[in-house]
């Protein structure tokens, strides 16, 4: 709810670290997608995002979304990462778009 709470906040972005074909299977509304695991994912990152807006990190299960979250803050980044991801987003009856 937290989670949900802030990207309904206009400045706040929404990032999906997951690969682009689970992206495409369906995301958060809105969610920019970068991932985490593809080389030169800090300096898309740089490129892409603001520093002085929060960044909502997520993937599938958590465990990338804190890989992400950890090196996003690392680079001077505000972030806020969903616990449990898109996974528990879903099972919660959130909405998602594809």
């Amino acid at each position: 709810n937290d989670f949900e709470k802030a990207i309904a906040d206009s400045t706040t972005i929404v990032l999906d670290v997951r690969s682009a074909d689970e992206y495409a299977g369906g995301h958060i509304p809105n969610a920019i997608n970068i991932d985490v695991n593809r080389a030169g994912f800090l300096y898309e990152a740089d490129e892409r995002l603001p520093k002085d807006k929060t960044i909502a990190v997520y993937c599938h299960g958590g465990v990338r979304s804190r890989k992400a979250a950890s090196l996003l803050s690392d680079n001077g980044f505000c972030i806020l990462n969903l616990d449990g991801g898109i996974k528990e987003w879903m099972s919660a009856g959130k909405e998602t778009e594809q």
